[in-house]
């Protein structure tokens, strides 16, 4: 009897426990999430709503299959990356705009592999620092450092660009007023090669101007983030002979 009384306790400590961890609440979703947290539970976000901030990646190949149409296009952060489909990116370009800012606010959906994807509702493009050209060259070198071939090569050769090196490029950074020492050191402890010595005042006014600068092509969107620089345009063209 007391067996048996034994057995029927710990089969009802059992249930209780069970029926307690299913009465608490689970972890509400983070609208504000990033993609690597949604990948990670991509259960418990399944219908949320959330705000992503990346950069837009277009159709770079390597992050599987697109979830709906072929042209659902990608977004990045930090932490990953994750498919966008029902409303495109303004007007950019899925070859030129790689690594353009945005924010995209949509709902998480689940192929049948449970495989997350966005269904965009709003799509907002932060203004760019870098040009496109500056965007497609370094697009370009990532690409070819990836897969390399000799077309592409020669594509980057006759734009004028450096290959000997696929991994820096040469820039021009546009500032507000003549870089300050403690700018140039900022620069070069993330890895930018400034040269405060081609600094170039601007016709438009004494305190605007540019200089050169070697830039580690990942190093692109932390350059732009910095509150001093205006511009980021590239230093890498086809020299065109004096007349």
């Amino acid at each position: 009897m007391y067996r048996f009384l034994n057995g029927k306790s710990i089969l009802l400590a059992a249930f209780l426990a069970v029926l307690l961890i299913t009465a608490c609440p689970q972890t509400p979703p983070n609208p504000e999430a990033t993609i690597g947290e949604i990948r990670t539970s991509p259960a418990l976000y399944e219908g949320q709503t959330v705000t992503i901030e990346g950069v837009y990646q277009g159709w770079q190949g390597g992050y599987g299959s697109p979830p709906v149409t072929r042209s659902d296009w990608l977004v990045e952060d930090t932490s990953g990356w994750i498919y966008v489909t029902g409303k495109p990116a303004g007007e950019l370009d899925p070859l030129v705009d790689v690594g353009r800012p945005l924010k995209v606010t949509g709902q998480v959906e689940l192929t049948e592999e449970d495989e997350p994807y966005l269904v965009a509702e709003e799509v907002e493009i932060e203004p760019a620092k870098a040009t496109a050209l500056l965007r497609l060259q370094v697009n370009l070198r990532r690409q070819q450092l990836t897969d390399p071939t000799p077309e592409r090569l020669k594509q980057m050769q006759t734009m004028g660009m450096n290959t000997e090196d696929l991994e820096m490029q040469r820039i021009f950074i546009h500032l507000a007023q003549e870089p300050t020492a403690e700018q140039l050191d900022e620069l070069e402890t993330i890895g930018i090669t400034p040269y405060p010595e081609s600094w170039i005042p601007s016709a438009e006014g004494p305190s605007t101007g540019f200089m050169a600068a070697d830039m580690p092509i990942d190093k692109l969107d932390e350059l732009g983030g910095k509150a001093y620089v205006t511009q980021l345009d590239t230093a890498e063209q086809p020299s065109e002979p004096l007349d």
